[in-house]
């Protein structure tokens, strides 16, 4: 089983659409932050991204609510994956 790059109490971005109301996480990002790591975002793929909306999580909220994003443990800095449903596969840009 693959697993995250980073400890399971690191701090990730999602939104309350995944954690208030209960979305399925079906986009995922990695992107490089400015202290040069990696900043990991899951979301519903809504496509709102306000900040009213954004929440930092602990990566283990995350794992907890969707064992399945563990599939897609490692990907790379700058890439994005997205699927169109939970039993859907992946699809990484």
């Amino acid at each position: 089983m693959k697993t995250f790059p980073i400890p399971r109490d690191a701090m990730v971005v999602t939104s309350t659409f995944v954690i208030k109301e209960q979305m399925p996480i079906l986009e995922v990002s990695h992107e490089d932050d400015e202290e040069g790591g990696g900043l990991w975002q899951f979301h519903c793929g809504n496509g709102d991204y306000s900040m009213s909306k954004m929440q930092l999580v602990r990566l283990d909220t995350i794992l907890t609510m969707d064992p399945s994003v563990n599939q897609i443990a490692d990907l790379e800095i700058g890439k994005t994956a997205h699927r169109k449903g939970l039993e859907s596969p992946w699809s990484v840009i």
